[in-house]
């Protein structure tokens, strides 16, 4: 099922398998990619109950062993659409024998998109409708297009960072916590190239902004604010004409990791009946 979203500035597609955002147009404007199979064939996939690939794809769950696919359950499966209003819909998602198999808990989880003057802001929220605590992780994976020359883009972001961000081993599937890549150094601003991501994802497991834009020379592309998540992956496929930015709680797993998912880098923990949310916005800029 499509939803389409509009008001006098914005328009937005949203589809109900992972309820993913497959545009964004602002004024005229298409923020997103175009999920050309030929390199990426998604747009903006949600992670939820994880992200990213565990050590050796399975994890400990209550002293028992599970496995969770790549990047979750959430991406792959139908949401139900609730309270559509024009400008706004909510899709929801709750526990099931499938979701069982790979992750132990009752819980609800919704997403919510609602226009404004310049963009769309997101909205997770995530309740544990268990009797035990829930861990989970939790992240977005919005694709944005690069036209031309992609030497011509670059990162901003709000503080000056020092990043060196871990080497994603290919073959493990796991960050290498004592390899890694400076990226910089006291700096607001990572002018960007296809080869910083022939290694895989750019992850600031360290970064400090809660807001960062993609903009070209002409200082015109999009911001990315993500005042309720503490990490950022930054990626795109081999030379293609998209960058992903990425607002994470949690990550794939690092090499020295327990192989305990509650211990998960990132991840976040709910009582029995709690509810949180996260929330992200993409604005146009220029």
């Amino acid at each position: 099922m499509d939803i389409l979203l509009k008001n006098d500035n914005c328009t937005a597609k949203i589809i109900s398998k992972g309820a993913e955002l497959k545009s964004l147009t602002v004024g005229r404007r298409e923020l997103m990619w175009r999920a050309d199979p030929a390199f990426w064939g998604k747009t903006s996939p949600l992670l939820f109950p994880m992200i990213g690939t565990l050590r050796d794809g399975k994890t400990l769950i209550g002293g028992r062993e599970f496995k969770i696919t790549k990047h979750g359950f959430a991406r792959d499966l139908e949401l139900m659409p609730e309270n559509v209003n024009g400008t706004s819909v909510t899709f929801s998602l709750e526990a099931s024998d499938y979701t069982r198999e790979m992750f132990p808990f009752e819980f609800r989880f919704t997403v919510t998109y609602t226009l404004k003057s310049d963009g769309i802001t997101v909205t997770y929220r995530v309740r544990n409708c268990s009797e035990e605590p829930m861990p989970f992780c939790i992240g977005a994976h919005p694709a944005f297009a690069c036209e031309g020359d992609f030497t011509d883009y670059r990162l901003e972001f709000a503080r000056p960072e020092t990043a060196a961000v871990p080497n994603y081993n290919l073959e493990t599937g796991l960050h290498e916590e004592n390899n890694r890549r400076p990226l910089l150094d006291g700096e607001t601003v990572l002018s960007l190239k296809h080869e910083l991501f022939y290694e895989d994802v750019c992850y600031f497991d360290k970064v400090t902004s809660r807001s960062v834009m993609l903009l070209d020379k002409s200082n015109k592309g999009v911001r990315v604010d993500y005042p309720d998540f503490t990490s950022l992956g930054v990626w795109q496929a081999k030379d293609a004409p998209f960058l992903c930015i990425e607002p994470w709680c949690g990550s794939a797993d690092f090499d020295d990791c327990t192989g305990v998912f509650a211990e998960k880098r990132g991840a976040v923990t709910l009582g029995s009946g709690e509810e949180r949310a996260f929330t992200y916005s993409i604005s146009a800029i220029g």
